[in-house]
């Protein structure tokens, strides 16, 4: 643990968001459609409230993790040499964190409101927050483009990771533009879902390199020290 470094902490929570999303979004279950009828939406929130609630405070975990790892992330790209796209990382996630909290916001009032509003106004409200969920699937693309071109051109990561980054930036593109009304392409259709699992191994496999880079460079002073 003495060679835990504060960056390679910090490193590490894109590891814990990686997880947290993938619980938060499938301890409900499988959602409604997002224009099923108001009758089904209602019943399903009854159904799930609690896991809903829970799922909710574990996204606004989520957000403080995000912002922490993408620190350390984009760091790393910055002190490559990299600075505008750097920026560009910092930038895309900021924007997905918005989206998210306001996608995030609507679907819990539609939930804790369910019993004291028009159940056609909780329709309404369940059926917009997912076009903001959808929505932050561009500045993903964006946050995973930069990643490929800055390792690409620092090599401060693997190559393979370049093309990693560039396969989640086309998911995370398709998933965006999953505006059909029903199917594979639809919002509350697969093709989001894939993205979410895209996103969650991405920082996984992000997290653990970021940290192996962080102790290559804890370990060489002391390897010259020790000489």
């Amino acid at each position: 643990m003495a060679h835990w470094t504060a960056e390679r902490w910090a490193a590490s929570s894109g590891i814990a968001f990686g997880i947290v999303l993938i619980v938060s979004n499938f301890l409900a279950g499988t959602p409604p459609h997002y224009n099923a009828s108001s009758d089904t939406i209602v019943s399903f929130l009854n159904d799930h409230h609690r896991a809903l609630v829970v799922s909710s405070i574990l996204g606004g975990r989520l957000i403080v993790i995000f912002l922490w790892f993408i620190a350390s992330f984009a760091g790393m790209y910055r002190e490559a040499g990299q600075s505008r796209l750097a920026t560009i990382m910092y930038g895309a996630v900021v924007t997905t964190v918005a989206l998210g909290a306001v996608g995030d916001a609507i679907g819990i009032a539609a939930t804790q409101l369910r019993t004291t509003i028009d159940p056609s106004a909780v329709q309404t409200l369940y059926g917009v927050s997912f076009f903001f969920y959808l929505k932050l699937m561009w500045p993903l693309a964006a946050l995973a483009l930069a990643t490929a071109l800055g390792t690409h051109r620092s090599k401060v990561l693997p190559e393979w990771y370049t093309a990693l980054s560039l396969a989640g930036a086309v998911l995370f593109v398709l998933a965006g533009l999953s505006l059909r009304m029903h199917g594979f392409f639809s919002p509350t259709g697969a093709m989001p879902m894939i993205g979410i699992v895209v996103l969650a191994v991405w920082a996984v496999i992000s997290s653990v390199l970021c940290m192996q880079k962080h102790a290559v460079a804890h370990a060489l002073p002391h390897a010259a020290l020790s000489h």
